[in-house]
């Protein structure tokens, strides 16, 4: 809207005509808009960032796809210890980097869950393999779930020095997961 107005200046005897415009930033129904489309992108970043573990066949190094049902592990044939051992090579060959070259004091063990159900895990070490410099041991930890879940660095550090693990032997399986993965190659 706009309104137009004179200003008469009696004193010099003339009059200059102005335009004074009357304007209302937003109406109701826009802020409500924009308040929504805030809304709606800042629960879309918190989607993106969520922290939850990734499940099945996925690692949380690198995920370049989900591995189909028929080229995992098979969890309802094989052995606990069977499945987990498949499940970290399966999951290490998929996806890499890092790729690793050796493996040292891999074990099997389980906790108790909330529920009372034991909760399967293989922990352990690898070396991962290095163009440059000097490779360190990293930690992993490979959990039976409806599938798996497999972590690498501090996250498996916090599953395998739970202090409430039994761990089922004391034999090192290394040699076992080793060859697993070398069978894939």
């Amino acid at each position: 809207m706009s309104i137009i107005g004179i200003y008469a200046n009696h004193d010099a005897g003339f009059r200059i005509a102005y335009m004074q415009f009357t304007m209302r930033p937003f109406s109701r129904d826009a802020r409500r808009a924009v308040r929504y489309a805030i809304a709606l992108f800042v629960t879309l970043v918190f989607a993106a960032c969520n922290t939850t573990p990734v499940s099945h066949s996925q690692s949380q190094v690198t995920s370049p796809g989900p591995v189909s049902a028929s080229e995992g592990p098979k969890s309802s044939t094989d052995s606990p210890i069977d499945f987990l051992l498949t499940s970290a090579a399966t999951d290490f060959h998929a996806h890499h980097p890092p790729l690793p070259t050796r493996f040292r004091e891999v074990h099997f063990g389980y906790f108790m869950t909330e529920a009372g159900a034991k909760q399967y895990m293989l922990c352990g070490e690898f070396l991962p393999q290095q163009r440059e410099g000097k490779a360190e041991w990293l930690p992993f930890a490979t959990i039976k779930t409806s599938g798996y879940e497999q972590y690498i660095g501090a996250q498996a550090v916090s599953f395998c020095q739970r202090s409430h693990v039994v761990w089922d032997r004391d034999e090192d399986l290394s040699s076992s997961l080793q060859n697993r993965l070398d069978s894939l190659r």
